[in-house]
């Protein structure tokens, strides 16, 4: 007597799929299980990441041009024109600058009426002074910092005593100019300014009005602000002229 099964259709189909999935792997080793234990240094079996990417060559640096090389051998007359520049151009300038942007700054994000005011800019001497050649073969990258500076200000908040505050910065200055053997031998190219390492010290009230003012200052905000009115403000060209008659007075490109 023989005895039948009734295989649920479900059933065949899965036993089907099942028939497929071994017989792919077969035809195609990609698709296939792999064996650790005959071969445990296949990538799946060690546990490692897939290798990465290798990383795009850094191309060659541009050799620099006769003029930036001359001009850069005169690190002296360099170093005064920089100390000269800021001096009496520059300092004064963003000095300036800043406190026109943050006097009657609103600067409160819960309390909206925090404004700033009786601002005062203090920008100290330069300590760092790199310049090099490049990117560009007609082009020096010139990067100064003027560390410890400081803002004072106090808080206009409605019917609370004003608080004063004073703010540490580091101020740092990232140019690129572009030399050549014309009458205007300086073009500035870039010119990027910016506030790092800030520290708000003073404060005779605690709480939401000291919070605001110090996410202001230490959240980007008074960052921004000074790259901003930095750049916008002081034109390429009224920068570059001024720089060209500070070198001119120091003889950088005499005889070039």
């Amino acid at each position: 007597m023989m005895t039948r099964f009734c295989v649920p259709s479900r059933s065949i189909s899965a036993i089907a799929s099942l028939g497929l999935i071994t017989l792919a792997g077969i035809a195609s080793p990609a698709l296939a299980v792999i064996d650790c234990d005959k071969t445990p240094d296949a990538p799946l079996c060690t546990g490692e990441p897939r290798p990465k990417p290798k990383p795009r060559p850094v191309p060659a640096p541009v050799p620099p041009s006769p003029i930036v090389q001359q001009v850069l051998a005169r690190s002296g007359q360099i170093q005064q024109t920089i100390d000269t520049a800021w001096s009496e151009f520059g300092k004064g300038v963003l000095a300036q600058q800043i406190k026109d942007e943050l006097d009657g700054k609103r600067v409160g994000k819960i309390i909206k009426t925090i404004h700033l005011k009786n601002v005062s800019v203090n920008l100290r001497d330069l300590a760092v002074k790199e310049v090099k050649a490049g990117p560009g073969a007609n082009q020096i990258s010139v990067r100064l910092v003027a560390p410890r500076n400081n803002v004072n200000a106090s808080a206009n908040v409605f019917a609370l005593p004003d608080p004063s505050y004073r703010v540490f910065f580091d101020l740092e200055l990232d140019l690129t100019l572009s030399l050549d053997n014309s009458s205007n031998p300086i073009r500035v190219d870039t010119f990027n300014a910016r506030s790092t390492n800030l520290d708000v010290r003073g404060s005779n009230l605690v709480g939401t009005v000291t919070k605001s003012i110090g996410d202001f200052f230490t959240g980007g905000g008074f960052s921004r602000n000074i790259t901003a009115r930095a750049t916008q403000s002081i034109t390429k060209e009224q920068l570059a002229a001024n720089i060209r008659a500070i070198a001119d007075r120091f003889s950088v490109f005499a005889g070039l």
